[in-house]
């Protein structure tokens, strides 16, 4: 999950504030798809599609959930929890087996997914990072998850290590399918380990506890699930076909 920034561009302003909520509704989803399609594309790491909208499908598990900041009513960031279930996680097809070590110590893992910002400054984007990073923490401490695993650029890793309290799961590089074979570290924040060591990021993290109220899981409707269930699939065809190209060209 590398960090992903757009061109800052006007925004209509509702106050100073951004919102930091979890993606409750068909807008919201809607946007963070768009605000994500966007940033992959922008950043060589996605195919283009006729939806303007990066959905996989594991984003449409029903345990899974979509954060987002918005700034009247538009989404300007967002990332994804996925919790491990019965498709697992999208970083088990690099590393499946240090995922299983995880699993077979009894451990919940969730992993981080999808993260996008349309801002291009860094000292915003890291604030947002931030907020959004500490909802998405908290609401996985409600869930009882014991681990956020992600995968990320390795020249990005050290950011997630130094600042964030994340560490090594795995000593390999792997090339990334979800984003153009991009090479990938794997890494993992263990709230047991966070908890005992109390590193810079503990307090940003869970030094103020938000309302559980305001961090109950959504469920998205029949309708729209379809609907994303079709253009995820029809994504992941049109991505499929495209590496497929060069191969069939040289034979």
């Amino acid at each position: 999950m590398s960090v992903l920034l757009l061109p800052e561009a006007p925004v209509k302003r509702c106050g100073d504030q951004i919102q930091y909520c979890m993606a409750q509704t068909p807008g919201d989803r809607t946007g963070a798809f768009q605000l994500v399609y966007r940033s992959y594309m922008r950043a060589g790491l996605g195919s283009e599609n006729p939806y303007g909208m990066r959905v996989t499908r594991f984003q449409l598990e029903p345990a899974s959930q979509i954060f987002v900041g918005k700034i009247c009513d538009e989404v300007v960031s967002t990332v994804t929890l996925v919790p491990d279930g019965p498709l697992g996680l999208p970083m088990d097809s690099m590393f499946r087996e240090e995922v299983d070590a995880l699993r077979n110590t009894g451990k919940r893992v969730s992993e981080v997914s999808c993260l996008a910002d349309r801002r291009s400054s860094t000292s915003r984007f890291l604030d947002t990072f931030s907020q959004l990073t500490r909802l998405m923490a908290q609401y996985a401490r409600y869930q009882r998850i014991d681990c956020l695993l992600v995968t990320v650029h390795p020249r990005h890793a050290r950011f997630y290590k130094r600042y964030l309290g994340f560490l090594d799961i795995s000593d390999r590089i792997e090339s990334c399918p979800h984003a153009q074979d991009r090479p990938a570290a794997a890494l993992k924040l263990d709230f047991e380990f966070v908890d005992r060591e109390r590193p810079e990021c503990w307090n940003d993290f869970f030094g103020e506890w938000l309302s559980r109220e305001g961090l109950e899981p959504y469920t998205i409707g029949a309708s729209e699930r379809e609907l994303l269930t079709a253009i995820a699939g029809s994504c992941e065809d049109a991505a499929s076909e495209r590496e497929a190209e060069p191969a069939m060209a040289g034979t």
